[in-house]
């Protein structure tokens, strides 16, 4: 099928006027003008010499924009244990749940507390599985090469997720402490187990839609479900429907035992409504000040697909400066492969100097950016601080979740020029809002198809 539409796209590019009139292919008399283009000085061989020995962003790595940045913050949240997602695409939830932390320390008087990812991980990937095989049979009348299908053939189960699907989750299913659930080997290194999930319901996929009783739907799915029930317990170990538990506090005493289930544990110890929290987007391609949904980006198939609000750059940035003023964190997604150094934690535009190494530019804008997709967010940290001068922000304080070993003991450091390029989307409470914009996620949202750049299951880290 594609071999045929490639076969036809360069037949019609053959036939249009515009390749007759001019020499398509690269003719000899062409091939010697660009060589000529190309002087070989001691300018050129210096830089030949370092790039067959060297990675090139490491050459061009520029100094002028590494150094001089001082470590302090003049708004910084209490710093918490980083936290480690390790081989697993599970950024949007470790840094979710990094939000919950500081509540359950104040709740709890505590010095710290981390929270089971490998718990919601565990009904993230059981929720997702039944979403597929839903989809599969809303479906089931199209072809395999039908462009829905495709796309939920090629990544039945994949790690990616958003804010509304955390919260659709933690609802549903509360939390628990780590040390209840704590990780495994599979809920680090997620690779294996998707492999293995995806092909199982691959092959439930193909039983779905050769049925044509329809009543052997339900039951077929329950199977399906049943066979990644046990593929994720042996992965990643049983869900706890009660538990025990207690805790060091500040004082170092220790707490009471308690018995709790885990919604019971949400409500005590964070209760926080996550209803009441909205996500903003700032995505230069489509019209501002409208909402959209993303068709099937969910975690929980009987629950609202992923929506926000499309505002401007300058709107969304001020809603996420007035959370970290008011001492509140910021979760947030981004483009964090661009231009940002992981080992010092440095995200500034600049930060590679391609201009100077290979005498070009390589500048594009935001808007060009997405045009071109270029960019588009595929990891979620937290902003825990802000640098103010002049009442405008100059830097940012993030916290990851790649261990300590990254950054500056797991912060990083963006610079406001950074967040104006790579940033797309901040999460906030509703009463930093403003009511004109808070009203437009009760409009009817203009649907975006799953294939969206937009989309969670696009690679986050």
């Amino acid at each position: 099928m594609k071999r045929t539409a490639f076969l036809l796209l360069s037949a019609a590019l053959a036939a249009s006027p515009a390749t007759a009139q001019r020499q398509t292919g690269i003719s000899p008399d062409l091939l010697r003008e660009i060589e000529k283009s190309c002087v070989v000085d001691a300018s050129f061989r210096a830089v030949q010499n370092a790039l067959s020995q060297t990675e090139g962003s490491r050459i061009a790595t520029s100094w002028q924009v590494t150094t001089g940045f001082d470590a302090y913050f003049s708004n910084r949240l209490k710093d918490q244990k980083i936290t480690d997602q390790k081989s697993s695409g599970r950024c949007w939830m470790f840094s979710a749940l990094n939000t919950l932390r500081p509540v359950a320390v104040r709740k709890l008087h505590a010095e710290d507390i981390e929270f089971s990812q490998n718990y919601l991980f565990f009904f993230d990937k059981l929720e997702k599985a039944n979403l597929f095989l839903e989809a599969v049979i809303a479906l089931r009348g199209k072809p395999l090469t039908d462009r829905t299908m495709e796309f939920l053939l090629r990544q039945p189960v994949q790690d990616g997720g958003n804010w509304l699907g955390f919260i659709e989750l933690v609802k549903k299913y509360g939390v628990v402490p780590k040390d209840v659930m704590p990780e495994t080997f599979s809920s680090s290194n997620s690779r294996t187990v998707n492999h293995v999930l995806g092909i199982k319901l691959k092959q439930y996929a193909l039983r779905l839609r050769s049925v044509t009783d329809t009543t052997r739907w339900a039951s077929l799915k329950t199977e399906a479900l049943r066979d990644v029930y046990r593929i994720l317990a042996l992965n990643f170990g049983m869900p706890p429907e009660t538990f025990s538990w207690r805790y060091e506090g500040a004082d170092k005493k220790l707490s009471e035992t308690r018995t709790y289930t885990p919604q019971q544990f949400y409500r005590e110890v964070v209760d926080e409504a996550l209803d009441d929290y909205y996500a903003i987007y700032s995505i230069p391609t489509l019209p501002f000040d409208r909402r959209y949904e993303i068709e099937l980006d969910k975690a929980v198939a009987d629950r609202p697909d992923m929506n926000f609000v499309n505002c401007s750059l300058e709107t969304m940035k001020s809603f996420a400066v007035k959370c970290l003023l008011d001492g509140q964190p910021v979760w947030f997604g981004c483009d964090v492969g661009q231009e940002s150094i992981s080992e010092t934690g440095l995200m500034a535009p600049g930060i590679f100097d391609y201009a100077s190494l290979y005498g070009m530019d390589f500048t594009l804008s935001r808007k060009e950016l997405f045009e071109t997709y270029s960019s588009s967010p595929d990891h979620n940290m937290v902003f825990t601080g802000i640098d103010v001068a002049g009442g405008k922000p100059r830097k940012w304080l993030v916290e990851n979740s790649w261990s300590e070993k990254q950054g500056k003991k797991g912060y990083f450091t963006m610079t406001d020029e950074w967040f104006d390029r790579y940033v797309q989307v901040v999460v906030v409470h509703k009463k930093y809002i403003p009511a004109e914009i808070l009203a437009l996620f009760n409009t009817p949202p203009e649907k975006l198809p799953p294939w969206d750049p937009m989309f969670h299951a696009l690679g986050m880290e």
